[in-house]
């Protein structure tokens, strides 16, 4: 995938305004498949990320769920209390039917009882479009691969020089700047790109090889972090009231959102990291059947094609075309998929706490 840091504002312009002009109604060619397979009730309940994740989601998806099946999508948004809230609910009764997932999530989640198996020879055949890398990265038997994101370095353009790698975290120019703004919420994905950035081990792979975590943890402290967020839109506030100079954050949040933000300038490093969604069926819902066929909609490469209009993440299958010059940035190749390192939990867990505490501590010094 070709990089360059210094991207046209007059192309992105030119793309979101044909997107903004089309039709978000369903898809040419799609064909009505009454979906539920025997369900109570008509409305599917869905849990997508807060911020505008979930706002893009709901732009893009609902309608073409709702062209597609004889039933209505209700998307709620969040992320930090969704295991708690379906522990919390009775087992024949979750808040929510089916719901995105990344590691931790979908690791806990998983061992915890609180999806259902997902049955795919009988409800989700578009699982044979995705590529076999995105299948290999966690056991899908819970959650089906659909979307994701690249971790995506920000800087301010005022800054003696553009910040282009994990490994430019450590410069002078960043350490001499305002500070380092990342993900609060999840700290496996700034660890991530100190591990790209410390390159001790490929891919990242210092998270888990015992023998290189005192090296990576350093490579995180030596970060200058004077920013901790939640969302994206921290981010944005922190940059604007002078707290950072430079951010880790996701592509799938800010590429759409550049031209909001003239004075600040984005790197996709070829060596990176990223997160992926795992989509689930609650236990205990209904709606499973109903819950499993929206999933193998989401699998649709055609989906994934109008979905990307809307919101630029990366897609898992082999037959979607990226909107715009999204194709420049995000992987549609195996190959490219293998340069971005995805957590891999199952060998992680052992090691959580241990770069759990280090992180809380670094929030409170």
């Amino acid at each position: 995938m070709p990089r360059d840091t210094n991207h046209s504002s007059a192309s992105r312009r030119a793309f979101l305004g044909a997107a903004g002009a089309a039709a978000t109604t369903g898809l040419a060619g799609c064909t009505g498949m009454l979906g539920g397979g025997g369900d109570s009730t008509t409305t599917l309940r869905v849990t997508a990320w807060s911020g505008n994740y979930g706002e893009r989601f709901r732009q893009a998806i609902k309608p073409i769920f709702e062209s597609r099946f004889d039933a209505e999508l209700e998307v709620n948004t969040g992320w930090n209390s969704l295991l708690s809230k379906i522990q919390a609910a009775p087992a024949d009764d979750p808040p929510f039917d089916v719901t995105v997932t990344c590691e931790p999530i979908y690791y806990n989640g998983r061992n915890a009882g609180l999806f259902e198996e997902l049955r795919y020879e009988e409800n989700i055949p578009n699982i044979d479009n995705v590529m076999q890398h995105y299948k290999d990265v966690r056991p899908i038997s819970h959650g089906a691969p659909a979307d994701g994101a690249p971790l995506t370095i920000l800087y301010r353009d005022s800054l003696d020089e553009p910040v282009e790698t994990w490994s430019d975290f450590t410069s002078e120019t960043v350490t001499n700047s305002a500070g380092v703004g990342v993900d609060g919420g999840f700290w496996i994905y700034p660890l991530l790109g100190a591990g790209v950035g410390t390159d001790a081990a490929p891919a990242a792979n210092e998270l888990y090889q015992e023998q290189h975590h005192e090296t990576l943890i350093d490579t995180l402290e030596e970060w200058p972090i004077t920013g901790w967020a939640n969302s994206g839109t921290d981010i944005w506030r922190q940059f604007q009231g002078g707290t950072i100079d430079a951010a880790q954050w996701y592509f799938g949040q800010v590429y759409y959102d550049m031209e909001n933000h003239e004075d600040v300038s984005f790197s996709m490093p070829d060596a990176n990291a990223g997160y992926m969604d795992n989509w689930a069926v609650v236990r205990g819902t209904d709606k499973r059947t109903l819950g499993e066929e929206f999933i193998n909609m989401l699998l649709d490469p055609e989906v994934q094609s109008k979905w990307s209009e809307d919101h630029p993440l990366f897609f898992t299958t082999e037959g979607m075309s990226y909107a715009g010059d999204l194709g420049e940035y995000l992987p549609s190749t195996a190959e490219e998929a293998q340069n971005m390192a995805l957590p891999r939990w199952g060998e992680l867990a052992d090691y959580s706490d241990k770069f759990s505490n280090t992180v809380k501590e670094m929030k409170t010094n």
